[in-house]
């Protein structure tokens, strides 16, 4: 695996060394000695990675190999940047004082000289070592990858052990094989371990299977595939009584004739596990005749394998087992007694093994794995010494099931790394940067493997970033190594995250290649960087950072700094010191968004990062960038959506970017700012585009962008933007912010006319909203802000069939009725209403948005109820905000048979009395009701909400008594409950209730007697007050001493 990673980076470096020949007048035979020294190179390195040694000798010669083509790189590339730098007239005073600017072409040919003698040295090393014989003849160890699949029998051996929770799938893939005639394939496809061997065994010894078919045949493809073994195994299993030496003889015709003759002629079913390409597919099947006795059932980690546009071919994708299944799972192995009458298992043990298991997201692999290993832990001091470092445990452990210690979830799942084409190896290990539970942006990431060179040329040449980036991630999604959806507004991936084991697998392949190092603020300091040497690092949660001391490594070419989506929430910041980057000139990738510098200045220095390609300054404290900054002629991505109170000083430099792909401005940039940005004609998104600071007439050269939001200024006419942007075709998204548009009230309004416009956002004044002023038919998210309609939009804006998400933001309509008629809307998932002042009525017509799941309302004081009778039966989630509503919306709101989740905050409601009734809410969730000031009592009526697990009651100051029954309710929080007095918790009542939460209820003096029977109970948290009554001895004890948590705050 390492060779082939280094194949990809020689190719990298072959294309640096054959572009722009004429830079290289002067050290020409140099460059040619390299070539022909790459060439070498690259032919042991084929034949390394065809057979994935693994013995030291190989591994320490291409790691010397990786170092010398990433020097080769930074070489090449360094002596081009000032090749062409030294080229550029009218350099400012200050960049042509940087050191780097004369190029020294002696200093280079001396340079290239000695990396041929590296590559001269480590093949005179190869060759002492004895290591091109071994490649050639095998010599050495088995290859891994060979030997990995030769394992594959050992986990599809027959055991009713992993049999659990799969009963509905397998009587799903029998109905497909025995009841569905016109279905031809069935494939069954999932990450590695999820089980799709186990499940295709079920089907394939299913009764009503061997009662439905003439003949059945398993041919596992992974073993030595070849399109004759496949086919003699078929024949041999269909026609048992035929002379294997016979069928072993048959020319290849001979044998695709004789069982296309019998496939024509009999009822059989062929079921093909573990098949990785489609290519592999494509050579098996010309035995399959048009006649449709035969079927198909295929296992395979690569959903494109078997994938059609018909209805014959159907693709079955099973679900991870749930967290019962997957206990019921981990009890038969770990706990291969717990069925004796006299077994009893220890609790700490219990409650370790459900919280190990968490860590195992549901993959009966990693479940059975890890059942092995605790079977062979006896004591509770075991299991828990294990749990403390759950995933490598998993990832680099053994199971009991047999003597080969490769049996691990890390050797199975490396299958599905092992075959990645190289460029897609680097974009799995570029995932190691981020943290467990983290859902990475795509857009961000494709930039990321842009700026490192990893989108391969036949992909990224004239293409869009966000396009390849997009083919990668689903390429990887189909191999179910990574986990995505396309988002149904965009067509696009915007987040995708990695399954728990597979990460583990991620970071071990990071650390096995030296790819990047990762370093926490939790477990380490930067202080250590030294004695690891990689070319990316990773800062996860950092507090300080000191550019000049903590990072010691001047070959370093991505630094990246990584924190959970929570912390941006709490505002999260951090420290960067040291005002130098020059120990840092070979950097690609630079993201330090969030860090606050000292005198909120960037350093000068950054001007001589000249091999950078992305930098991002998001929400950094800066006020001043350099003039330097417009030396950094390779970025490709620039984010300067800097986080100051007043604005920030931007000299008019980026015009000498000209390779920008992705520009996002400061918000305020001050009426002095002047940018001059018509030459970045490759832009693909401009964020932040303002008329005070940019002249429109240098959009219309950017015919490539795909996202763009503009602020207008009142000296701007709508006239002028549309001819500026009327030529931008291939626009995906476009905002407009007008701040001087109630100055415009006599011009006409603009006709967006952008066929691939899918989303988009207008903040402008627009009293009207006639017929003319036409929407693009493929919309499908459209807000709109500060328009003050007059007259009702949703007759125009219900026409637009594509649409999928509307909110109506602060002063969009400035009328009082709404009407939303019958076959409006008919795409529409998501309505948000906020701040409508004036809006009074809601009128929703029967069959008006038939597929409406989230309903959002918020700021609309004065509507006073909810549309009696047709509201939309598939709303799944609704939030209400201070909408006033005067009549209890529960009586309308209950008959929503589908709705989930629910939310009543700040005088949503101001009535005193609230009733659910029996079989109303038949499948909530979730339930909070937040600040109802005027709620004086709640009542809930047996069979209300039967499965609500959630809820949530904060700052309802009058309620004096909480509702009995409950039977599903996992998680109670009460807050700010003013008058509430008293709680009775009747026998029966709440019994899954897992965490109860009691804030700031000054009346309550104790808990109630019947908590002690919830046995469910784990996590507690109560007033501190109560603590004495509370503690072991206290009178109240009895209550909560079967609670393993307890907490007073």
């Amino acid at each position: 695996m390492a060779g082939e990673l280094i194949s990809f980076g020689i190719q990298n470096l072959w294309n640096l060394l054959s572009q722009e020949c004429e830079l290289f007048q002067g050290v020409e035979d140099q460059v040619t000695e390299l070539k022909r020294d790459l060439n070498l190179l690259s032919s042991f390195l084929k034949d390394a990675d065809a057979k994935k040694h693994t013995s030291a000798v190989v591994k320490n010669c291409v790691e010397e190999i990786k170092e010398i083509i990433y020097d080769g790189e930074d070489t090449i590339e360094t002596f081009v940047l000032e090749q062409n730098l030294g080229k550029t007239s009218g350099i400012k005073k200050s960049i042509r004082r940087l050191a780097c600017i004369i190029p020294d072409r002696r200093r280079y040919a001396l340079g290239i000289g000695g990396l041929s003698n590296r590559i001269s040295k480590v093949i005179r090393d190869m060759q002492s070592f004895g290591v091109q014989q071994a490649i050639v003849d095998g010599g050495y160890k088995q290859p891994q990858g060979d030997k990995q699949r030769e394992m594959r029998p050992r986990f599809s051996k027959d055991d009713d052990s992993d049999f659990v929770g799969l009963e509905a799938n397998v009587k799903k893939l029998v109905g497909y094989l025995v009841d569905e005639a016109n279905v031809q394939v069935v494939s069954i496809t999932g990450m590695g371990g999820l089980g799709k061997t186990t499940l295709a065994k079920q089907v394939f010894n299913h009764e009503d299977v061997k009662h439905q078919f003439d003949g059945l045949s398993w041919v596992c493809v992974s073993q030595d595939f070849t399109r004759m073994n496949v086919w003699q195994k078929i024949l041999r299993d269909l026609k048992p009584k035929e002379e294997e030496k016979k069928i072993m003889e048959m020319t290849q015709d001979t044998l695709q004739g004789e069982l296309i003759r019998l496939l024509e002629t009999s009822k059989s079913l062929i079921v093909l596990d573990d098949i990785w390409e489609k290519e592999d597919w494509e050579l098996i099947k010309p035995i399959f005749p048009p006649t449709k006795g035969w079927k198909v059932l295929l296992t395979s980690r690569n959903e494109s394998v078997a994938m059609r546009r018909n209805t014959s071919y159907i693709n079955f994708k099973p679900e991870c087992l749930t967290t019962e299944d997957s206990w019921t799972l981990f009890q038969r192995i770990a706990l291969p007694m717990k069925d004796a009458a006299e077994f009893k298992i220890d609790e700490e043990k219990e409650e370790l093994g459900k919280l190990m298991i968490k860590h195992c997201g549901g993959l009966p692999l990693a479940i059975r794995v890890l059942g092995g290993m605790l079977a062979e832990k006896y004591t509770s001091h075991d299991w828990r010494r294990l749990s403390e470092n759950i995933g490598s445990h998993l990832v680099g452990g053994r199971t009991n099931f047999n003597d080969d210690n490769n049996n691990t979830c890390n050797y199975v799942l490396s299958l599905s790394f092992e075959e990645l084409p190289s460029y897609l190896k680097h974009c799995f290990l570029y995932l190691a940067h981020f943290p467990d539970d983290y859902e990475i942006n795509v857009k961000n990431l494709s930039y990321y493997w842009a700026a490192e060179g990893i989108f391969q040329p036949r992909h990224y040449d004239g293409e869009i970033i966000r396009d390849v980036g997009d083919v990668y991630i689903e390429e990887l999604v189909r191999r179910n190594m990574v986990i995505s959806e396309r988002d149904v507004k965009t067509s696009r991936f915007e987040t995708c995250h990695l399954h728990d084991m597979m990460r583990e697998v991620c970071l071990l392949k990071a650390k096995e290649e030296n790819f990047l190092q990762i370093t926490s603020s939790r477990t380490s300091t930067g202080n250590s960087l030294s004695i690891v040497t990689s070319r990316r690092l990773v800062y996860q949660y950092p507090i300080t950072l000191d550019v000049e001391k903590d990072i010691n490594d001047p070959k370093l070419r991505s630094l990246v700094v990584v924190a959970n989506t929570y912390m941006f929430w709490g505002g999260w910041s951090w420290m960067l010191l040291g005002s130098s980057f020059i120990r840092l000139e070979l950097l690609r990738v630079l993201d330090i968004h969030r860090a606050k510098l000292k005198g909120g200045k960037l350093a000068s220095s950054i001007g001589q990062l000249i091999h950078l390609r992305y930098l991002n300054l998001k929400h950094a404290e800066v006020t001043h960038i350099p003039y330097s900054l417009g030396n950094l002629k390779l970025l490709i991505y620039l984010n300067l959506v800097i986080l100051v109170s007043g604005s920030t000083l931007v000299p008019n430099v980026l015009k000498e970017m000209q390779q920008l792909r992705y520009l996002a401005l400061p918000k305020d940039m001050g009426r002095k700012t002047k940018l001059e940005l018509s030459n970045l004609v490759k832009l693909e998104t401009l964020k932040n585009f303002s008329t005070k600071n940019c002249s429109l007439e240098d959009l219309r050269g950017m015919v490539r962008l795909r996202t763009l939001t503009i602020e207008l200024r009142k000296e701007t006419s709508l006239e002028t933007l549309a001819a500026s942007i009327g030529g931008l075709k291939y626009l995906e998204s476009l905002t407009i912010t007008d701040l001087g548009s109630e100055m415009r009230t006599k011009e006409a309004g603009i006709v967006f006319d952008f066929v691939y416009l899918k989303t988009l956002t207008l903040k402008l004044y627009m009293p009207r909203l006639s017929k003319e002023q036409h929407f693009p038919s493929h919309l499908t998210t459209l807000y709109l802000q500060h328009c003050r309609l007059e007259e009702d939009p949703m007759p125009i804006l219900e026409k637009l069939h594509q649409l999928k998400e509307l909110e109506l933001r602060r002063k969009s309509f400035s009328g009082k009725e709404m009407v939303c008629s019958s076959g409006g809307f008919p795409q529409l998932q998501k309505l948000s209403i906020k701040g409508l002042e004036e809006w009074e009525d809601w009128k929703v017509e029967e069959s008006s948005m038939p597929v409406l799941h989230t309903l959002d309302i918020r700021d609309c004081r004065k509507l006073k109820q909810l549309p009696d009778e047709h509201l939309p039966s598939h709303l799944t989630s609704i939030s209400l905000f201070f909408c006033c509503l005067e009549e209890d919306p529960m009586p309308t709101l209950e008959r929503l048979v589908h709705l989930k989740e629910l939310q009543l905050l700040f005088r949503s409601f101001s009535g005193r009395i609230m009733v659910c009734a029996g079989s109303g809410f038949p499948q909530l969730h979730k339930l909070k009701l937040s600040e109802l000031d005027g709620l004086e009592e709640w009542i809930v009526e047996d069979g209300s909400m039967p499965q609500l697990h959630t809820l949530e009651i904060r700052r309802c100051p009058k309620l004096k008594k909480l509702p009995n029954g409950f039977p599903q309710l996992q998680n109670l929080e009460l807050n700010e409950l003013e008058e509430w007095e008293e709680w009775i918790v009747e026998d029966g009542s709440m019994p899954l209730l897992h965490t109860l939460r009691i804030w700031n209820c000054p009346k309550l003096k104790q808990l109630p007697d019947g908590l002690r029977f919830i046995y469910s109970l784990k996590n507690l948290t109560v007033p501190k007050r109560w603590k004495k009554r509370l503690s072991k001895g206290g009178e109240d004890y009895y209550k909560v001493q079967h609670i393993p948590s307890v907490e007073f705050y």
